[in-house]
């Protein structure tokens, strides 16, 4: 009897010094802080980001149906109103998104292990706002801010029921 709760405390000791390396899924969506050495291309702006198990271009072809009576538009740089005031949404490319955005701090020092999991793929949306005056309307100090992000996360709500 001693040698079975010993094996069982023995194997309980070593499991639990065996890192998970699954992560859950993110719900609903983050704003992150955009990389302070981004080039000259891009500002420090926010960045409204959600995950995504469809390809990116299914993404684009629901913003064509949702904003098809826009005139002018394009699913990487368009403009919206909110509350009568109208804001240029920007949906940031691959190449764009590692340019602009610094994954170091965010996988080392924040850890947050949600950019990495094994098994489905997981794919990430990136979308900048500016408001009339070209001003970050995701800033923490913007009044827009959270019409801004509300309004993007019922785009991101539209986008799960497609």
């Amino acid at each position: 009897m001693k040698l079975q709760v010993l094996v069982v405390l023995f194997i309980v000791l070593f499991v639990s010094c065996i890192p998970i390396k699954s992560v859950q899924d993110i719900n609903g969506y983050h704003i992150i802080e955009g990389n302070k050495k981004a080039g000259k291309n891009f500002k420090k702006q926010n960045v409204f980001s959600f995950q995504i198990y469809k390809n990116k271009r299914v993404f684009d072809r629901y913003l064509e149906e949702r904003f098809k009576d826009t005139p002018g538009f394009s699913p990487s740089n368009f403009i919206v109103e909110i509350e009568d005031v109208p804001f240029t949404i920007r949906v940031l490319s691959k190449q764009e998104t590692n340019q602009y955005l610094d994954f170091t701090d965010i996988i080392f020092e924040k850890k947050d292990p949600e950019l990495v999991k094994k098994g489905k793929k997981k794919e990430f949306i990136y979308m900048v706002v500016n408001d009339e005056n070209g001003e970050d309307a995701l800033s923490t100090d913007s009044f827009y801010r959270y019409i801004v992000a509300k309004y993007l996360d019922d785009i991101r709500m539209g986008f799960n029921t497609y």
